[in-house]
């Protein structure tokens, strides 16, 4: 069981109500689908971490003068 303020399950029959579903099946859709966005939250992925760990090492290597991003960027691609 679990408890929501009032003026929630209000808006929660509201919208089942247009949506002709009932409550229960609203609110299912409504976790499944917020269980779903949060398994995808992008810092979960490797790939990502990975990209961030890398921006972070050239910010700290400070190759900003006469440094060439898309050369660079290049350069990552072609060591796949």
């Amino acid at each position: 069981m679990i408890s929501l303020p009032r003026e929630f399950l209000v808006e929660i029959d509201r919208v089942a109500r247009e949506e002709h579903r009932t409550r229960s099946e609203l609110l299912r859709e409504a976790v499944r689908l917020y269980l779903r966005t949060r398994q995808a939250v992008p810092g979960d992925d490797p790939r990502v971490r990975q990209a961030v760990a890398v921006q972070d090492q050239l910010a700290a290597e400070d190759r900003a003068v006469g440094w060439d991003s898309t050369a660079e960027l290049r350069r990552w691609r072609e060591r796949r």
